[in-house]
């Protein structure tokens, strides 16, 4: 239990804080209100319904000229200043926070870590797409970054439980919402960067902005990032921090800490052979594909970072499992195709994907794949564009179309790819596909991954690839 006092100085230490919210609907007796303006509410429309409520507190920008008979607390960065709020009433956290941001590989390089240091013997979970993942349990939490007040909760029950290590997963949205800024943060990581959320961000450049705050603002200076540097984002971003003072390990193929050297694809996965101060080491994995080879390094990267010894943590890269939804090998067909799902829904990934499925495909590769609703619209030709140019065979189907019209999502996809045919529901194009499938061809479903449910409208229909995947196949 806290004080006002023991949040900001100057204020009563009467008053006993029994939480924190930014929504009014969950305020109860002795909560602090924090009234932030959203991107359709506005905040301070719901301060009287706070104070009915027993809002003993309330948060508000710098500029509001808000007056009441209870403590009011004016800040420039309401959003931030949640997050001060959350970590001051869940004070506890588990000692070893890594965060990993990044367009594609955040999951995988997330889930990566935490296998590693679980291998390890180290009491391990993670935060992000796939949920709240600790011990044998999963949690959605339908967000991959959550808001602050659940993260610190989040962090707080975890540390109760005796979880030492966490890896979390950063989104832009996460990061430009200051969700995270409170945590702290002992390595943080950097997958990639590519078109996706111009929804939210506008443009390239703010998008880039919102990764870069991780490294600039959040990371302590004395910690070390670990970034990817294979494109020219990772390069720049790793110059930034480099000039900052901070140090960094690269990661890839022209990287002067893991050098990723070369990969044999094997028949259970593939061979990785990388470099590392001065020493050469060669893994058998269990996964498939170049990005994934990359995410792992850049796990091994942060568990390194944040502690661990480097030979120790190569040790286990040999045991780790593949990822839920990351180009996860889910069968052959009756005809012995290899059918794949992937997460991929941005040009980038999608063309990762493809690219890695070459390697491993004797013949043609036929992919199914749509657009979700509601999201950025300007990669949808482009990705259209990718698949007409890296695929065999395209069928255009439904991903989740949410609030928009489905047909004008697959409309604009198929401007760019005029050798797709078009099949609307989702599992009927999954059971077309393998149907056509022949001996060594690939079909890779691709968009949705790990997700269990397909979202139509402002309804959550129970959906699931590889469920479709092992009806066709009869596994």
């Amino acid at each position: 239990m806290i004080s006002l006092k023991d949040i900001k100085d100057d204020l009563s230490s009467n008053i006993i804080i029994e939480g924190v919210t930014c929504d009014s609907r969950k305020v109860k007796p002795g909560y602090i209100f924090v009234a932030i303006q959203g991107e359709i509410n506005r905040g301070e429309d719901f301060v009287d319904e706070a104070i009915k409520k027993g809002a003993s507190v309330i948060v508000t920008s710098s500029d509001s000229d808000l007056k009441l008979d209870i403590p009011v607390i004016k800040d420039e960065n309401p959003r931030r200043y949640l997050s001060y709020i959350s970590s001051i009433v869940f004070n506890n956290s588990p000692e070893t926070v890594c965060a990993i941001t990044g367009t594609n590989g955040k999951t995988s390089t997330t889930n990566f870590l935490q296998q590693i240091w679980n291998l390890m013997g180290l009491k391990s979970s993670s935060i992000g797409t796939l949920g709240i993942i600790g011990n044998e349990e999963i949690q959605d939490t339908n967000i991959t970054t959550p808001d602050p007040v659940l993260l610190h909760k989040t962090l707080e029950k975890l540390s109760n439980q005796s979880f030492t290590h966490l890896a979390l997963e950063a989104s832009s949205h996460g990061l430009s919402q200051y969700r995270i800024d409170n945590v702290k943060i002992r390595a943080a990581g950097f997958t990639n960067i590519s078109q996706d959320h111009l929804d939210y961000h506008n443009t390239m450049e703010e998008y880039f902005d919102a990764k870069k705050r991780l490294f600039t603002e959040i990371l302590p200076k004395d910690n070390y990032s670990v970034i990817c540097i294979d494109t020219e984002e990772g390069r720049e971003l790793s110059s930034i921090i480099n000039a900052s003072g901070k140090g960094v390990i690269e990661v890839g193929e022209s990287a002067n800490a893991l050098n990723l050297r070369r990969l044999i694809p094997t028949e259970s996965g593939m061979e990785i052979i990388f470099q590392y101060s001065g020493r050469q080491f060669s893994i058998p994995l269990k996964v498939e594909g170049y990005f994934q080879a990359m995410n792992i390094l850049c796990a091994a990267g942060l568990a390194i970072a944040s502690g661990s010894p480097s030979e120790k943590v190569f040790e286990h890269l040999k045991d780790l499992r593949p990822i839920p939804g990351r180009l996860e090998f889910c069968g052959f067909s009756k005809t012995e195709a290899k059918i794949y799902v992937d997460y991929a829904h941005t040009p980038d990934a999608l063309t990762a994907a493809l690219f890695s499925l070459r390697e491993l495909t004797e013949n043609k590769i036929t992919l199914v794949f749509g657009c979700g609703g509601g999201r950025d619209r300007f990669k949808r030709p482009i990705m259209g564009e990718i698949a007409e140019n890296f695929a065999d065979g395209i069928i255009i189907t439904d991903d989740n179309p949410r609030n928009e019209d489905s047909d004008k999502i697959r409309k604009s996809i198929l401007e760019t790819c005029p050798s797709a045919i078009e099949i609307p529901n989702r599992k009927e194009a999954i059971i077309t596909a393998i149907n056509q499938g022949e001996k060594g061809d690939s079909i890779l479903i691709a968009g949705k991954g790990h997700e269990k449910f397909q979202i139509i409208s402002d309804k959550k229909i129970p959906f699931s690839d590889q469920e479709i995947i092992r009806e066709v196949i009869g596994d």
